[in-house]
């Protein structure tokens, strides 16, 4: 496993505009060595500055939308119109206001009434656009973590398949509610993952994650053996970090 490298911005907007650019620059170059990319979006608040800046001058400009194909890392069981639902926010600040068309964009049907049909459908899916691969090494994953240490829609004290890539999972405390997400297994084979994490109080979750060996945090889960792991966090964040 490569050593994931942690990054320290002095507060949340240098952060957002730091990850702008590091990840539009891995995008043009998947799409320079390949002639496409591969975009796993994440969901909460923390992301929506970071949309709204690559929506704007100079990246809306700068890369070739047109050909990148767009994922999302877990979904809640909402509609895609729903406030909660992460497709929503990224359509809203993203994906709106770029030239992308709509065969790709590969959302997670939150709304089936079966969540776990809803992997299923998910995961062929992706199959589907990324065949002869098992499983897919996506050029950009962007993940957050919650302050209970989660990623994706993968909670402590849950449990999923280990083989699957895409699976039904239950949020737990007041988080309590239906999910889909992709597994360990499909977000460690990324070519290059990013962490976006800034606030206060995510600090106690983060320095578990990074400096405790004893840590079973899920997004201590997420180590991809080849590709690239970039933990991209603001000063409130790190604060508990033995390292800076």
């Amino acid at each position: 496993m490569l050593h994931p490298r942690v990054e320290v911005y002095d507060n949340a907007d240098a952060l957002f505009r730091a990850a702008s650019e590091k990840i539009a620059a891995m995008l043009e170059a998947a799409l320079r060595e390949r002639g496409t990319a591969s975009f796993v979006l994440t969901g909460g608040n923390t992301p929506k500055p970071f949309y709204e800046l690559l929506a704007a001058t100079p990246y809306h400009e700068r890369l070739d939308w047109s050909h990148i194909q767009f994922f999302w890392g877990d979904e809640r069981c909402v509609p895609p119109d729903s406030p909660e639902s992460n497709y929503g926010v990224a359509w809203k600040a993203l994906i709106s206001k770029l030239p992308v068309a709509s065969e790709n964009v590969h959302r997670i049907s939150g709304e089936m009434d079966d969540a776990e049909k809803a992997a299923l459908q998910y995961e062929a899916e992706i199959r589907r656009i990324i065949p002869d691969s098992s499983p897919p090494s996506f050029d950009v994953v962007l993940l957050g973590m919650g302050e209970d240490g989660h990623t994706a829609s993968l909670f402590p004290g849950t449990h999923w398949n280990e083989e699957r890539w895409v699976v039904a999972n239950q949020a737990t405390g007041r988080l309590t509610a239906n999910r889909v997400t992709m597994t360990p297994r499909l977000l460690n084979a990324a070519r290059n993952v990013f962490f976006l994490i800034s606030g206060a109080a995510k600090a106690k979750a983060l320095a578990c994650v990074l400096e405790d060996p004893a840590s079973d945090y899920p997004a201590k889960r997420i180590q991809p053996p080849s590709g690239n792991l970039t933990w991209m966090v603001d000063k409130e964040a790190a604060s508990l970090l033995k390292k800076q």
